[in-house]
């Protein structure tokens, strides 16, 4: 008919432009910059990421430029649904063996980080005087998967707005620390192989997108790349993913110790579907996908290793532009109001989960090596 409204999805797409073309400007911008410093600097790797160098500019075009509201709705997009679509094409990386044997392995090692992060720092909320439902968050965040973790928790164990925003605060600065510090320590400081650097960032680093980021630095940095041998990043994102589905298990647990508005509501009212993270199938979907064309036109066919390099090439630059999203949403301004006491207790969620972590692929080091 020729009054048809117009299909609604033309709206939406337009909204995303802004934010994703200022992305996708940073991204060109720091892969500039990463290959003028390799030109300029004298060692013979770069000491700097490009992955690192977009992260620093969204912070810095976020907290020194004036940013349009129209960016919001692509910036959001960016960290909400692009890193996850970048997080499942480097799937291609791995074969399904691979990626099994990675999450069997790294399965006793995240439930025990788990654990630790969440019962010092609920122990430590309550001591400092924090509140126990913040406390809660920052151990959810810090020991589970970021930023989703809290949001998830929140509304369980009625959390106010308040708590909640400072738990996504703190959780964002130490994680941004980490992002920052974690790559160059654990080569230089701990001295950690491939694998086992790979186990330790997965599991001691907070929100997804921060796992990715600095994953992806390190591999950049001191990864191994030869045939055979996992890379770290794709040891810490299988890591990680693992991490991802203990929201099924933590989030009810909570529900229930904190009581959420009746114990009925907060053990048997919970929609556990919701907190399924189902790009971790899109994942493993795409490591069974590397598998089955490795064995249908072998994994040193021409055309065949062409087309899964240049997924694994895509997914470099969509999760290049997701970080830069990430950057373009940090106000570090509001960082300022959290108070010495959240600080303290995301700091010591922080060095515990990442102490455990240090402690566990050192101890199954020989183990975490061979994978």
């Amino acid at each position: 008919m020729s009054d048809a409204s117009p299909p609604k999805n033309k709206l939406p797409v337009a909204a995303l432009l802004p934010g994703l073309a200022a992305a996708a400007a940073i991204v060109a911008a720091a892969l500039a910059v990463h290959a003028l410093l390799g030109r300029v600097l004298p060692w013979e790797k770069n000491p700097v990421s490009a992955i690192l160098i977009a992260m620093i500019l969204g912070l810095a075009v976020r907290n020194l430029l004036p940013t349009p509201q129209t960016f919001t709705p692509g910036i959001q997009f960016g960290i909400k649904k692009l890193l996850r679509f970048g997080i499942i094409l480097m799937g291609i990386r791995l074969s399904i063996i691979a990626v099994a044997r990675v999450g069997v392995m790294a399965l006793a090692m995240v439930a025990c980080c788990i654990v630790a992060g969440l019962v010092v720092t609920v122990l430590l909320a309550r001591t400092i005087r924090i509140g126990p439902r913040l406390g809660a968050l920052i151990a959810a965040g810090t020991s589970i998967c970021g930023v989703s973790a809290i949001v998830a928790v929140s509304p369980t164990i009625d959390a106010s707005e308040e708590e909640t925003a400072y738990a996504i605060g703190t959780i964002t600065l130490f994680g941004l620390l980490a992002t920052i510090v974690y790559p160059y320590a654990t080569e230089l400081v701990l001295q950690l192989d491939p694998a086992q650097a790979g186990f330790f960032l997965g599991t001691a680093v907070h929100d997804t997108s921060q796992v990715t980021a600095t994953a992806l630095i390190y591999d950049q940095l001191w990864g191994v790349h030869e045939t055979g041998r996992l890379a770290g990043a794709d040891v810490a994102i299988t890591t990680k993913l693992v991490r991802n589905t203990f929201l099924v298990v933590v989030v009810p647990l909570l529900g229930c110790l904190f009581g959420a508005k009746s114990r009925e509501a907060g053990c048997r009212k919970i929609p556990l579907l919701n907190y399924v993270p189902l790009f971790v199938f899109g994942y493993v979907l795409m490591a069974g996908a590397r598998t089955l064309g490795d064995c249908i036109f072998g994994d040193e066919t021409a055309a065949w290793l062409q087309s899964w390099h240049a997924v694994k090439s895509a997914a470099f630059y969509v999760i290049a532009a997701a970080i830069a999203c990430v950057g373009l949403n940090t106000d570090i301004r509001k960082m300022a109001h959290l108070g010495f006491r959240p600080f303290v207790c995301g700091f010591a969620a922080a060095l515990t989960v990442g102490a455990v972590s240090f402690w566990l692929v050192t101890v199954l080091g020989k183990w975490v090596a061979a994978g």
